[in-house]
């Protein structure tokens, strides 16, 4: 079976994050839409062997970047990926060879390695344009990635999939001397979804917070009047 998207991290460091992205991208694209190694390298099989079937059969690599991809080291202070039997640098590198996507997705906080950070084979890695997941925007940066997919691929997502229908936030809303909180979470209207904020409402003394997506939030406190 030949793997859309294949998935590289370091499980000590991203296992959890690898995790919650293979649920997305299966619920997405179908089961057989991703690669991963807990779960599709068969017990007793050569884990090397398949991870290069796997990244042979991808139509898109993403690289999950944790705060410590860089920098785990081995039991002698050396830093992993400057190691020649270091897999994830490996599938990395094979990736970068391949005429495939390869998609940098930076978790908790990590920052994009540079050139000179990383070892001589995993250089032009440095020059692939990143995606952010946050936790915080989780929902928000999942669709940049997944439309992303979409635009480098040949992946459709399946219908009634995260995204492939529009979000309206307060549509027809009639309000009068009022105030509403924050509008937090989805940032814009992305293909093939939509965002639609407040179309066809009718406001009248009312103060609204900023609107920057679709999860209403608490007003912010009111600052004392002198």
């Amino acid at each position: 079976m030949t793997h859309a998207i294949f998935l590289s991290y370091r499980r000590v460091e991203s296992g959890g994050w690898a995790g919650r992205l293979e649920s997305d991208l299966a619920t997405t694209f179908g089961d057989a839409a991703r690669f991963i190694d807990l779960h599709s390298i068969a017990p007793g099989a050569d884990f090397r062997d398949a991870i290069e079937q796997g990244l042979v059969g991808a139509a898109a690599v993403l690289v999950l970047i944790g705060p410590r991809w860089l920098d785990l080291r081995n039991d002698r202070g050396e830093r992993r990926i400057d190691g020649t039997e270091d897999v994830v640098a490996d599938e990395v590198e094979k990736a970068l060879g391949l005429d495939v996507a390869v998609i940098p997705v930076l978790l908790g906080g990590a920052v994009m390695p540079a050139s000179s950070d990383l070892p001589p084979r995993l250089k032009p890695l440095a020059r692939r344009n990143a995606i952010e997941l946050s936790d915080a925007r989780w929902p928000y940066d999942l669709e940049r990635l997944l439309a992303a997919l979409e635009t480098a691929t040949s992946l459709r997502r399946l219908p009634g999939a995260v995204g492939s229908g529009a979000v309206s936030v307060g549509s027809g809303l009639r309000m009068s001397d009022a105030e509403a909180g924050n509008v937090i979470g989805v940032r814009g209207a992305l293909p093939p979804g939509g965002v639609d904020v407040l179309s066809g409402a009718g406001l009248s003394r009312v103060k609204l917070g900023d609107i920057v997506g679709v999860e209403i939030a608490p007003l912010r406190p009111k600052e004392p009047r002198e």
